[in-house]
């Protein structure tokens, strides 16, 4: 077997190792970091003969967003720790392809040398893309479906009883123009609920939508889908102005959206008070409705809104206050401060 020239009087048994091995086995020089020898696994990997790789410095086949790594390699070894990373390698032709690297301290021809270890992963890593690809396809089509059974469920029926208001309301108007009166108002509230549903919806597929616009028109298109499905009035009130990060928007949008399903699914309200108030630096959000409240120390289980109400104003945050008592309504406070003094511990 002939003598690798950078392994000199090196054991038979070793140079046959070095050479058959599979993996790539590169020598660097400690200081320049220059190829000092390497491997036929190594060369065929970058796509060069043996020779033509000898002597290369690593930014000619590393890719550029991987040349950081040579610095960590070099701070890890001299510290004398073990170097481990995922890299982007090119082949001769430029073409990338990723490596696991393994490196260690070596002493080559009485020099200092680093020992690196490559082992070619591309397959893998372009499954683990595929497959995070395909969950991420998967989760659209799931938010989809969840929208296109909100438009079914809300504004569908929404338009289906306006319509049915709208077949009789001609000849009833004749009959008892009161209740004609009574039916138009039915029919104004519904159609202005469907549409404000369909805006919702609208929103929830173009996200930007929700960080454009202002909270304080948001939250009224939230009262206006709400009485659309439930008859329940919203009276929202604004008070000041002002501009909140867009996670902070975002999380108060979902509040008031999660306020509204739960009265809507437990409160048996006949209103609901909304109220979003600007001051220097804080803005604060109150939800009061006068429904059939609760202890909030004893929230029934499989009731889980609360909590994730709680969870998701922490993350912003926020500081969420649920005041409530049986049959006196609930009423629900938001509070954020630009400061950070009201971060959730």
């Amino acid at each position: 077997v002939p003598q690798p020239a950078g392994l000199p009087n090196a054991p038979a048994d070793y140079q046959r190792i070095f050479e058959t091995i599979s993996e790539g086995l590169i020598i660097h020089d400690a200081a320049s970091f220059l190829v000092v020898e390497a491997n036929p696994a190594a060369a065929v990997m970058h796509g060069y003969d043996r020779a033509a790789f000898i002597g290369l410095h690593p930014t000619s086949f590393i890719h550029p967003d991987s040349h950081p790594l040579l610095g960590e390699y070099s701070q890890t070894v001299q510290a004398g720790g073990r170097f481990e990373a995922l890299a982007i390698h090119l082949r001769r032709d430029g073409s990338p392809f990723y490596v696991e690297v393994r490196g260690t301290p070596f002493e080559c021809q009485g020099r200092p040398c680093l020992l690196s270890v490559l082992r070619d992963v591309t397959a893998r890593i372009q499954a683990e893309q595929e497959l995070q690809q395909q969950v991420q396809t998967l989760a659209t089509l799931q938010e989809r479906q969840r929208l296109a059974q909100n438009l079914h469920d809300a504004v569908n029926q929404s338009l289906f009883s306006a319509g049915l208001i709208a077949e009789v309301l001609p000849r009833l108007w004749e009959q008892n123009p009161a209740e004609g009166r009574r039916s138009l108002e039915d029919l104004r509230r519904l159609t202005r609920g469907a549409l404000a549903e369909m805006r919702g919806l609208l929103a929830e597929l173009r996200p930007q939508v929700l960080i454009d616009s202002e909270l304080g028109d948001l939250l009224r298109q939230l009262g206006n889908a709400f009485t659309g499905r439930t008859n329940i009035p919203v009276a929202v009130t604004v008070v000041g102005q002002g501009d909140l990060p867009a996670d902070v928007q975002v999380a108060f949008y979902r509040l008031c959206q999660e306020a509204f399903n739960n009265i809507a699914k437990h409160a048996r309200a006949s209103q609901v008070r909304l109220q979003l108030q600007y001051g220097a630096g804080t803005v604060e959000l109150q939800i009061c409705d006068d429904g059939r409240g609760f202890d909030p120390d004893h929230t029934p289980s499989g009731h889980y809104g609360l909590s994730m109400m709680h969870e998701r104003a922490g993350a912003v945050g926020a500081r969420l206050i649920v005041k409530s008592r049986p049959k006196n309504g609930t009423e629900i406070a938001i509070h954020w401060m630009e400061s950070g003094e009201e971060r959730a511990p």
